[in-house]
């Protein structure tokens, strides 16, 4: 055989197998008809708020709940162990406070009011209360560094919730927790086009997250993406041979959820307007 002929041959075979490979590690787990009374949903990014109801309060969620909408949310620890429902790090933009949740005591973040309304940092547990099942929720698991033992808290707090959630996270290892203490929960990646961005580019474990190459270790059930990273390679590869849910985040206009929706989201997670009750 012309050596020419044996080097295509193994160039072949070598490219093979990295197609292989790549598709066992992204493959996500077959549960699209699980998923399905969640992909009917579009979902209230950290609630209803605007016009002077602020993210992630009670007042936020009880709105979502009236309008129908499910709710996304946000659950970090405080100091004492107690899962609250915040999403940045630090108090700063929402409460004018720089230090950070995990920092502070559950009474203290009591005394926090929320972008200067008369709601406070809630608590898991009171916003499974108010929402008691009524609309599903889509709870996104916040680890920072320094930070731990947050999923671990969740599994332990969701345990006698009726109603109907999913568990989203940028965290692999978070959502490989979730999956090995609680197989009956449906988990997700929260992933976005990293390398456009200087600040992660070039950096290994952002590419590695930007084209879903960590799935091995959790197996997620959907796939929540930066709604303008519809063209990348890796989400359109698995959902096409895949049919993996996908959840675009986070839509601000009926024009960006109909774009969302036409680039093959198949639900999304809305903040900014209020959706019309026509459903994909």
């Amino acid at each position: 055989m012309h050596p020419l002929a044996i080097v295509s041959i193994v160039i072949g075979a070598a490219a093979a197998l990295a197609a292989a490979s790549w598709l066992l590690l992204t493959a996500p787990a077959h549960s699209r008809g699980a998923m399905e009374r969640f992909l009917r949903e579009r979902y209230a990014h950290r609630g209803l708020h605007g016009d002077g109801a602020a993210e992630n309060s009670l007042t936020a969620f009880r709105l979502a709940v009236e309008g129908g909408y499910g709710i996304e949310l946000d659950i970090r620890l405080s100091r004492d162990g107690e899962l609250v429902v915040f999403h940045d790090e630090t108090l700063e933009r929402v409460c004018g406070d720089p230090r950070r949740v995990v920092d502070l005591e559950l009474s203290e973040l009591r005394s926090m009011h929320l972008s200067g309304t008369e709601d406070t940092v809630p608590t898991l547990r009171e916003v499974l209360e108010l929402v008691a099942g009524r609309v599903p929720l889509l709870i996104e698991i916040k680890l920072a560094p320094g930070e731990s033992g947050v999923a671990e808290k969740f599994i332990e707090e969701i345990r006698d919730y009726g109603g109907d959630y999913i568990v989203e996270s940028f965290n692999p290892m978070a959502l490989r927790y979730v999956r090995r203490s609680r197989g009956d929960i449906l988990i997700g990646i929260l992933s976005a086009p990293y390398t456009r961005n200087k600040k992660f580019k070039g950096k290994a474990v952002y590419r590695q997250l930007e084209r879903l190459r960590l799935n091995f270790l959790f197996r997620p059930d959907f796939i929540a993406y930066d709604k303008d990273g519809h063209d990348v390679t890796a989400l359109r590869v698995l959902r096409r041979l895949h049919r993996v849910p996908t959840v675009a985040w986070t839509v601000r206009s009926e024009d960006e959820e109909r774009e969302a929706r036409a680039h093959g989201f198949d639900t999304v997670i809305f903040e900014g307007y209020t959706p019309n009750d026509e459903r994909k």
